[in-house]
């Protein structure tokens, strides 16, 4: 399986690509400081898995599934255990990891992942210029971070040229 890391710490995108070199079917493709990056790199290639953390600076990983229109499977890596639960309310979800992860529980999820049957991701072409959206929000790029804004509390939209106000 391709997959990527998404986790803010240095250190803990260099651990699970250590976790994922012990396993054969894995081939780390790239991994990514923060959400955004990881969008504009899933708009050119396409995954199996994503190990996402959940508490990042800019964006939270559910910010970042809310965003992928077909996400591909997903186990989330953290140190919080709080949000299991609301995890598992996402499809793409295959497993909760948290930190720090032993090799036998990682090879587990790794199992989980390679059992459940989800269509990789290829998002829309236009993710790194337009707005994503899903549900009853959009996410609006604003600075370079993703801006999380409720379509009924819109009351006005502008173009101006490639930009909106």
């Amino acid at each position: 399986m391709n997959c990527i890391v998404i986790d803010d710490e240095a250190t803990a995108r260099v651990i699970i690509s250590q976790l994922c070199s012990n396993v054969p079917s894995l081939n780390v493709l790239e991994d990514f400081p923060n959400a955004m990056q990881a969008i504009k790199y899933l708009n050119q290639n396409e995954v199996d898995l994503i190990f996402l953390d959940i508490h990042m600076p800019d964006f939270t990983g559910f910010d970042f599934i809310d965003t992928l229109k077909n996400p591909p499977k997903i186990i989330l890596t953290t140190s919080d255990p709080n949000f299991a639960i609301q995890a598992f309310e996402y499809d793409c979800i295959v497993d909760y990891l948290v930190k720090p992860v032993s090799q036998e529980r990682f090879d587990k999820a790794i199992l989980k992942a390679e059992a459940k049957q989800v269509t990789p991701v290829k998002t829309d072409s236009n993710t790194d210029k337009a707005e994503t959206t899903s549900g009853n929000h959009l996410y609006v790029n604003i600075d370079r971070r993703l801006i999380k804004i409720d379509i009924p509390s819109i009351y006005l939209v502008e173009a101006k040229g490639d930009y909106i106000k």
